[in-house]
């Protein structure tokens, strides 16, 4: 059998923008992307109304159900740390990744992220500044078909957003005046939200049904109907995907090259070897990590690329912060008016507060939290309804901070132990002890917005550190000695085998990695294309 030319391992938004890349370099190029979950249908309008009725989502068996908290039991237990850093839920295993239920916010980095070691002498530094990859942000952006307030200059472009941004809503407009009255910047949402396809005929835009966890239209990006289109255009005749297809060892010719790739079929139970002229692993922070430990061989003992341990280690995600508040009366009657936010304050994402640790606030779109239809399902007349929705109003802020890799942190393989998707589980290490000291530091200035509301703020506070955006597992640096790929993406010391996840950034900031890594992976194509071409 003839070897295939690139084997993506992972169907996410990397592997998806990656293979665009390519295949627009050559038509003609030989692709296979091997993914270890199955089919989620999408752009249906039956399931739409399902879930309008019943709340039920239809990828909801792909979710990973790991990584419980100490006092739960489930598919995999916290293994050390202090921290519940949990999977349950945080990632899907399926064909399209994660982007088939992530939110679509779409932040880029700023310049201080890039350099974080350089001003605080914590975490790494990228091997490279922000306007290397400032090209690939617009590219992603497009790419996604993000809507954004070109004209909100926060960081510097040099392109503006495909679509307009989505104005804010009745529902900000608490919080808006607040942040004016404290001076305290903010601004609209940047979300992928309109799905562009192949031609302008085929765009499929929001018409805003408030109902985006499952969009009927295909208005939010979604890898796999992407990905289904390059192969219904037919002219791509090299190009292909296998679903259900759990990838176990990375197989080396020598050191410096991979050879193959070995999977096992979950529906036939067979095991196959697909031999490929390069390989690039877009299985995530966790999956790609884990992968590489498990491809133990003469060449690499430690696994590939791990030589000093890096591989897993400096794992990263965002703690979600929600602060509630309470206001005496409801007199503008908000209520939910979006599936998601359109109002996000960066104002902290700032170089003065780099060292201690950035973060962002964002008016949820349930930000007052009324809950109109309960209510008419349970027969309230109009003055019964008219009086709750103007009456004592229960708010929330939600707040993103970021933290800090250390080696300490990492994942690894559970070896003896399958989960529901026949792969191998992990095991999670993760402490952060500086934490406490931050978190009262920002809940003072949360503080400040509540009674710039005229809301009394409420003592409970709700902290998620569910790894949904894991990153720093297989961290990019200049030199080996530092971490696992180049700034190229290359495993340090190989020839034909790169990693693009969210594992890759050796600093995470305070917002979402989606656009970061779908700009990643556009720089990567150009890399492949320029550096002898793809085939």
């Amino acid at each position: 059998m003839s070897a295939v030319g690139t084997l993506i391992i992972g169907s996410g938004v990397a592997a998806t923008a990656l293979t665009q890349t390519l295949l627009e370099a050559d038509p003609n190029a030989s692709i296979l992307i091997l993914e270890a979950g199955g089919r989620v249908k999408t752009k249906d309008f039956a399931l739409w109304q399902d879930y309008l009725l019943t709340r039920n989502l239809p990828y909801r068996t792909c979710e990973d159900l790991s990584y419980p908290a100490p006092e739960k039991r489930g598919e995999n237990a916290l293994a050390g740390g202090s921290l519940p850093v949990n999977l349950d839920g945080a990632r899907l295993i399926a064909y399209g990744g994660s982007t088939l239920h992530w939110g679509g916010w779409s932040f880029r980095l700023k310049p201080e992220d890039f350099e974080l070691r350089s001003h605080t002498g914590k975490g790494a530094d990228w091997p490279y500044g922000y306007d290397v990859l400032e090209p690939y942000y617009g590219a992603a952006e497009h790419h996604l078909a993000v809507s954004g307030d070109s004209t909100d200059r926060t960081v510097w472009r040099s392109r503006d957003y495909p679509f307009p941004h989505f104005p804010l809503t009745r529902e900000d407009k608490l919080l808006a005046d607040a942040m004016d009255t404290l001076g305290i910047c903010y601004g609209a949402m940047p979300i992928a939200r309109r799905g562009l396809s192949k031609t302008p005929s085929r765009h499929a835009p929001c018409q805003t049904t408030g109902t985006c966890k499952y969009c009927p239209f295909g208005a939010r990006y979604v890898a796999s109907n992407y990905l289904d289109d390059l192969r219904a255009w037919n002219d791509y005749p090299n190009f292909d995907v296998r679903l259900n297809a759990v990838v176990e060892t990375i197989d080396l010719a020598d050191r410096r090259r991979a050879a193959s790739v070995t999977y096992v079929d979950r529906l036939s139970r067979q095991s196959v070897t697909i031999e490929a002229e390069r390989v690039v692993v877009a299985a995530g922070a966790i999956e790609s990590a884990k992968l590489l430990q498990r491809s133990i061989s003469a060449h690499w003992p430690k696994g590939i690329g791990n030589d000093d341990g890096h591989v897993g280690a400096y794992l990263v995600t965002h703690p979600f912060l929600t602060f509630r508040g309470k206001r005496k009366s409801n007199e503008l009657k908000l209520q939910p008016e979006m599936d998601f936010p359109t109002l996000v304050s960066r104002h902290f994402d700032s170089r003065q507060e780099q060292a201690k640790g950035k973060f962002i606030i964002i008016n949820p779109a349930t930000t007052a939290n009324i809950d109109l239809v309960g209510k008419m399902r349970q027969g309230a007349s109009r003055q019964d309804i008219n009086d709750y929705v103007s009456g004592p109003l229960a708010m929330e802020i939600n707040v993103m901070v970021e933290v800090f890799g250390e080696k300490a942190n990492g994942v690894s393989n559970l070896e003896g132990r399958r989960n529901r998707f026949d792969m191998v589980e992990t095991s999670v290490r993760y402490a952060n002890p500086c934490w406490n000291t931050r978190e009262a530091e920002i809940r003072a200035e949360i503080e400040k917005i509540w009674r710039a509301m005229d809301a009394e703020p409420t003592p409970d506070l709700s902290v998620s550190w569910r790894a949904d955006h894991a990153s720093g597992t297989t961290r990019m640096s200049r030199d080996p000695k530092d971490g696992v790929v180049d700034a190229d993406l290359k495993i340090h010391g190989m020839d034909n085998l790169y990693v693009v996840s969210n594992g890759c950034f050796p600093a995470l900031g305070a917002v979402n990695p989606t656009l970061t890594l779908t700009a990643l992976a556009l720089k990567l194509g150009d890399h492949l294309i320029q550096a002898g071409g793809v085939r």
